[in-house]
């Protein structure tokens, strides 16, 4: 082989490589996006897609995952169960029969050869042409970039974590567990491989759901989860998230698509808003493409009030009134904190928005004339032309008067 050949081949032996190294560096990178949305704080809102696409598509199938992750899902929640030799399956823990047309009540009756044979349900109960489908090969089946969470019975923690393990899925993968917290970090704690876990909690002590922060915390896990029927519960109160949860690097998440685990709040803008101002900077949700709009629009309307904080800024307070300057300061100062929270809610935003709004109009910018609250803004042309109208008012009222007087002078 001749210098030049050997030249060349060497180029492209080394642009192989690199591309190699490239392509692994970024399907690395790939691995840590989603999971890396939960522990960066300062991030948007995320939002979780509690089963998938269940509209379109049965709850807990392939395509129900795929099609909530292109309506802008961050995550999706799926159940895993066990069939009879010990498969992972994503179903949920209720009467097989419910969820597809197998004539067994659980699917630890069923094998993962046999539950191939059976065809999922809709939301109505009709029967679909989507298959169960394994825990292995759902995860072969979504991209690295797309968040899940497996809601796991803490007997099935050792075997998940297994799976994930072989399937390099648990940089990516979220196991949800209705366990205690202490128990859950100490079954993490020994473990070469770090998983990630969402404990969730259900109580109504505030000592008790403090210390189920702090636990999480100290075990640097991404988020704790707290459910309940009361609307009152501490976990929902003023005094836990002013003193505990706005302190804190745990994410709190709140599940709406039950109104029995959010304290009767409802999935949808209202009970959204009331609890992102609480402290909750994760929604899990059945309508994921509502919480994408309004994501989207709180998102939009930040940058609207950043602008409108800037042209507040740029305002020369030697033109208007004291009132004026006040109210433009007060709406400012709004607008300022609110966006330098990492999380906040749309109606709030809505408010900055129009305040800000609101002021800079009060003030008349374009031509600096007046203040609609009544304060006028004093020049020595308003000073003259203030002048004149005085002293034409009092010459038409000296006018008027000695045309009184002389209609009763005649009269008389």
């Amino acid at each position: 082989m001749s210098y030049k050949n050997r030249f060349i081949s060497f180029i492209l032996l080394v642009a192989v490589i690199s591309c190699s190294i490239v392509f692994s560096a970024g399907a690395l990178f790939e691995k840590e996006t989603a999971i890396d949305k939960f522990y960066n704080y300062e991030q948007m809102l995320i939002g979780i897609s509690y089963r998938g696409d269940t509209v379109n598509y049965p709850e807990n199938s392939l395509e129900a995952v795929k099609s909530a992750f292109k309506k802008g899902a961050d995550f999706v929640s799926v159940n895993i169960e066990k069939t009879s030799d010990g498969v992972f399956y994503l179903c949920e823990n209720e009467s097989l029969g419910n969820v597809c047309d197998a004539p067994y009540d659980e699917l630890s009756q069923v094998s993962s050869a046999e539950i191939k044979k059976y065809n999922l349900f809709d939301i109505y109960g009709r029967k679909t042409d989507y298959k169960l489908i394994s825990l292995s090969d759902f995860l072969d089946e979504t991209d690295t970039t797309e968040g899940i969470i497996l809601d796991v019975s803490y007997e099935y923690l050792d075997g998940v974590y297994t799976v994930l393990k072989d399937a390099s899925a648990l940089g990516r993968v979220i196991i949800r567990v209705k366990e205690s917290a202490l128990r859950l970090t100490e079954w993490a704690a020994d473990k070469a491989d770090k998983p990630n876990l969402i404990a969730v909690y259900g109580g109504n002590i505030i000592f008790s759901t403090v210390n189920y922060i702090n636990t999480f915390t100290k075990a640097e896990m991404p988020a704790v989860q707290y459910e309940s029927k009361n609307y009152f519960n501490v976990a929902f109160g003023d005094f836990f998230v002013n003193r505990y949860l706005n302190s804190v690097n745990v994410r709190a998440v709140a599940a709406t698509y039950s109104p029995d685990l959010c304290g009767q709040r409802g999935d949808s803008s209202d009970g959204w808003n009331e609890l992102i101002k609480k402290g909750y900077s994760v929604i899990e949700t059945n309508n994921i493409e509502s919480f994408v709009e309004y994501r989207n629009e709180t998102e939009r309307l930040k940058k609207e009030i950043a602008d409108l904080v800037y042209k507040a800024f740029c305002v020369d307070p030697s033109k208007y009134s004291e009132v004026s300057l006040s109210n433009l300061n007060d709406a400012k100062l709004y607008g300022e904190t609110l966006t330098s929270t990492p999380v906040f809610s749309l109606d709030a935003a809505q408010q900055a928005y129009s305040k800000l709004i609101y002021a800079l109009e009060d003030m008349k910018i374009s031509s600096g004339e007046v203040d609609t609250r009544g304060a006028l803004n004093v020049t020595p042309g308003k000073i003259i032309a203030s002048l004149l109208v005085g002293a034409a008012l009092f010459a038409w009222q000296v006018y008027v008067y000695k045309m009184r007087r002389g209609k009763k002078e005649n009269k008389c």
